[in-house]
């Protein structure tokens, strides 16, 4: 048995990183980045929990399943930007902002950590001509003054960790501009590979030197297991992929089959810290390495750009070559050799 750490993502898209392959998110280069340099005796899980477009209050609205469903040891929050021009009131994203810190306080989570939006690109963003945006200078000072300042002045009331990404990203870029294209993507909000390499890399640094105040408790490993082989959405991909109708069933992008294949994949990791034989291990190991591939496919299949899909179907196969007599995990690979 290992330890595990989880650490759970929680927030809108710039959580699930789209626009990147498998491999290149937020949460895979954070995961990265806790396991090299934690000691084999760990296992470090980071749950990427986002979902497209959500604001505080929606947020708020999943918050038990896609977040406080994983007993995580830490959650990074990542609301603001959407609520800057989609929430009825600045108040209101106040309010749900704060509720979601209760809620999670309230839980067994040991730490949150508060994270700004590196930017809203006032040439690129879609909403640069945001009445708002304009009343107040542009969008940057826009999300400054209806989220921004009140993350940093929340993080010093509630005595909590503040990653401000948004004075990071500005700091860098005034000293090496070329960083901007090299970071952002043309939407003017996203990350790109690159991007997330450096700001997982400076989260890690922060959780690190919090990671021996991180109360470690184990847990049945039969539950998480149990917990993971019966999600839905695991088994509607199992059945889909039987039947040959895998593309088929990730023929449009749901960010409910992302989120809940998330919960397979961390589950069964939890299961294989704290599993006590070879049998349950082995379980594990096959549950998580199909729901990587799951997740993998849902990425290939729901984008157009080929330098994606082929960075996910390495990162997928560097799974599933692990497993050789698996019927599923085969079919898999029959069908990202085919890609």
């Amino acid at each position: 048995m290992k330890n595990f750490l989880q650490v759970v993502v929680f927030g809108d898209s710039l959580t699930w990183s789209p626009g990147v392959a498998m491999g290149e998110r937020y949460a895979d280069f954070l995961e990265k980045n806790l396991q090299d340099m934690c000691t084999d005796q760990w296992y470090c899980d980071v749950a990427a929990c986002g979902d497209g477009g959500n604001t505080a209050e929606e947020g708020l609205s999943r918050i038990q399943r896609d977040c406080l469903s994983y007993n995580p040891h830490i959650v990074v929050l990542n609301f603001g930007a959407n609520d800057s021009v989609r929430a009825p009131s600045k108040q209101q994203f106040m309010e749900c902002y704060r509720k979601i810190i209760n809620t999670i306080k309230h839980s067994a989570t040991n730490h949150i950590i508060l994270e700004t939006t590196p930017t809203l690109d006032q040439q690129w963003h879609s909403q640069k001509n945001n009445p708002s945006a304009i009343f107040y200078g542009g969008l940057e000072n826009y999300l400054e003054f209806f989220s921004h300042s009140f993350i940093r002045e929340t993080a010093k009331l509630e005595d909590l960790i503040l990653y401000d990404r948004f004075s990071l990203y500005h700091q860098k870029i005034s000293e090496q501009p070329c960083l901007r294209e090299k970071w952002i993507q043309k939407d003017g909000v996203h990350l790109t590979g690159e991007g997330n390499r450096f700001f997982a890399e400076g989260l890690a640094s922060i959780i690190k030197t919090i990671i021996p105040e991180v109360h470690l408790v184990q847990t049945n490993s039969e539950t998480w297991l149990e917990d993971a082989l019966l999600n839905p959405v695991y088994i509607e991909c199992c059945e889909s992929l039987q039947t040959g109708r895998l593309k088929e069933y990730f023929s449009e992008p749901q960010g409910l089959k992302r989120l809940m294949l998330q919960k397979t994949r961390s589950f069964s990791r939890r299961a294989m810290a704290f599993a006590d034989n070879e049998e349950l291990q082995n379980k594990a190991y096959t549950a998580y390495c199909l729901a990587s591939g799951f997740m993998a496919a849902e990425r290939i299949y729901t984008s157009q750009d080929k330098e994606i899909s082929e960075k996910s179907v390495r990162w997928a196969m560097s799974y599933l070559k692990n497993i050789p007599e698996n019927n599923l995990i085969q079919k898999l690979i029959e069908i990202f050799e085919k890609l």
